[in-house]
């Protein structure tokens, strides 16, 4: 059974072989309070990430040799409790699903603000906790198996529908992200995301997005 730590004192590790991004990330981090560590190569992260080793990883997901996907696989695999944030410059809604289904904590596109990856970052110190908090009392109450067995099927559901809810909201983030950057024109838009117009209308109405509110 690890001990719980204070959500605060959980360290965050940055792994991303861009220099510069690592660079104002880290320092932006630092300042908000977040024990910060950089990596420009994921093997050397896995060489300090343990079960039982509270942390949160931040990674880009596309670098050479070992990837953002098989790095969240790596370090799932060692401890499930730990959360992984993936980051991309590149806007792809299917690349999100897998990841999201393959175990990521959270999948933001560039650019983004600081203050979204910060809160993101908060929530998964928290989740960190929560995640060795449910573990302990699973241990605990392990002679209540019958009573589990009937809560495994409500976790399942709660989880499919957590990931839907997930998708949808990075789908909308996207599309209303993509639509800002160019002042609200559909086409621009439908190039920059490389879907079809009608498939980015759907989308819109769907989540209930005007162009409109987007014009300069």
């Amino acid at each position: 059974m690890h001990e719980v730590p204070a959500a605060k004192d959980i360290k965050v590790y940055l792994v991303d072989d861009d220099r510069g991004m690592v660079s104002s990330t880290s320092q932006w981090l630092s300042l908000s309070g977040i024990k910060i560590q950089a990596f420009a190569d994921p093997t050397a992260l896995m060489k300090i990430v343990k079960p039982g080793h509270p942390c949160v990883v931040v990674s880009d997901i596309r670098m050479p040799g070992i990837n953002g996907m098989e790095l969240m696989k790596l370090i799932i695999g060692r401890d499930r409790a730990i959360p992984v944030i993936l980051i991309t410059g590149h806007g792809d809604i299917p690349l999100a699903v897998e990841a999201i289904k393959a175990g990521a904590f959270e999948f933001m596109s560039k650019p983004f603000s600081p203050e979204d990856l910060l809160a993101t970052v908060k929530r998964a110190q928290e989740h960190y906790v929560q995640a060795v908090e449910a573990n302990s009392s699973d241990n605990a109450e392990s002679n209540q198996s019958v009573e589990q067995s009937g809560s495994e099927f409500d976790s399942q559901d709660n989880q499919e529908s957590d990931l839907a809810e997930m998708v949808d909201q990075f789908e909308k983030d996207l599309i209303c992200s993509s639509l800002e950057r160019n002042k609200g024109s559909v086409s621009k838009t439908m190039e920059e995301l490389n879907i079809p117009r009608r498939t980015l209308n759907a989308k819109m109405q769907k989540h209930g997005i005007s162009r409109a509110q987007f014009r300069a």
